[in-house]
């Protein structure tokens, strides 16, 4: 097949992705399709692949975290956990304080739409300090997310250091920087609050339900230097889970079962299958080709912010784009640079379920909204091209 046919059916493909994920069909579906169409360059190597990506151990490994990861997230939600964590705050923090941190600590759920398990509590205190619904949205969104930038247990952060085979911690350590500029802009939505320095003060409280959370990720981060990343989460996660079950008293089955996401293990293997199918049929190599003229630099931040923004999904953006990016992506800031920016780009997606749910429930008038959200975030991405191109 030429390259230009290569191109199209590349287009195509992701075209139909984007259309499914962007309408709200079932991921796993997207991302299976997608790969059909792409492995019409090279049908008689399909079997060959599916056997090969169903076989290999890293892929049954990620499969095996990010279903972890969704059933530590479903636990602590279900029981209610964090709620000790929030009545502590509330007796600590001032307004703005817990402005900042009731998204932050419920941001560590990466569940879908969780924005929404924050926004009634943003809502409480946001009223409170005379707070613009615009900003209470937006406040709500930026810290509900920018956590994921550093957070181990971020699922597209674990699929990216499965796919370009850096440490995860590697990764998370280039991107330290970002997180500070991000909570620095999140500030700025803040600052302009009115001062109110009484204490919202509720009695009770404790911080014992970040335990199933700090566990895992406490464990994992000395393993990881020892063992792959992957085994090191195999064998922490468990333990995450497990104190979660223990604190909320429910060993039950159905609590365990609840957690079991079948659709987002399908979602995992069909990123890797679509890897595998772009890798065999020399896309890569064609698109690296014709991108030549452009600074790596440019292609890698404008192409990931672009590819997250239409998707508002980052575990799919970031499984579409290295592959595509995959020539180009020649060190570890480089890589950084596609998270940075795909993340951005997805944070801010008119169709992020996030976006949906914070602006339903606040029902702030979307364009003002808008106007503090879109530069910061563009900001960020230039800002991560210049950081991550000198480095």
């Amino acid at each position: 097949m030429s390259d230009y046919l290569l191109i199209l059916l590349l287009i195509f493909a992701f075209g139909i992705i984007i259309a499914m994920v962007a309408s709200r069909k079932n991921f796993a579906l997207a991302i299976l399709t997608g790969s059909l169409i792409i492995s019409a360059s090279i049908p008689q190597k399909l079997p060959e692949i599916v056997v090969k990506t169903a076989s290999d151990f890293r892929v049954i490994a990620l499969i095996a975290i990010v279903v972890m990861i969704k059933m530590l997230a479903v636990i602590l939600q279900e029981s209610g956990l964090l709620q000790g964590v929030i009545d502590l705050m509330q007796r600590k923090l001032s307004y703005k304080g817990m402005l900042i941190a009731i998204p932050s600590v419920l941001g560590l759920l990466p569940v879908p739409g969780g924005a929404l398990l924050s926004a009634p509590l943003i809502d409480i205190h946001g009223k409170a300090a005379g707070v613009k619904k615009e900003q209470l949205m937006a406040i709500n969104l930026w810290y509900r997310h920018i956590w994921f930038i550093i957070f181990p247990l971020a699922t597209p952060l674990v699929l990216l250091a499965d796919l370009s085979g850096y440490n995860i911690f590697t990764i998370i350590a280039l991107q330290v920087p970002i997180f500070f500029l991000l909570f620095f802009i999140g500030y700025l939505f803040v600052i302009k609050i009115k001062k109110i320095d009484e204490n919202v003060g509720s009695e009770g409280g404790e911080a014992k339900g970040l335990i199933p959370i700090i566990l895992p990720v406490g464990i994992a981060t000395p393993l990881s230097f020892f063992i792959s990343t992957y085994a090191a989460f195999l064998i922490s996660l468990p333990t995450g889970i497990a104190a979660a079950l223990i604190m909320a008293k429910k060993r039950n089955i159905k609590t365990l079962k609840k957690g079991i996401s079948v659709s987002l293990a399908v979602a995992i293997f069909g990123i890797m299958l679509l890897k595998n199918i772009i890798f065999a049929s020399g896309i890569p190599e064609v698109i690296s080709t014709h991108l030549s003229h452009f600074p790596a630099v440019i292609t890698i931040a404008s192409l990931s912010f672009i590819i997250g923004f239409v998707t508002a999904h980052n575990l799919a953006a970031v499984g579409i784009l290295y592959p595509i990016l995959s020539p180009l992506l020649t060190d570890v800031s480089m890589v950084s640079l596609l998270y940075v920016s795909s993340f951005m780009g997805y944070l801010i997606s008119p169709i992020h379920p996030c976006v949906v749910l914070t602006y339903d429930y606040f029902k702030p008038k979307f364009t003002d909204a808008y106007k503090l959200l879109i530069p910061p975030a563009i900001a960020v991405v230039i800002i991560a091209s210049f950081f991550y191109g000198i480095i």
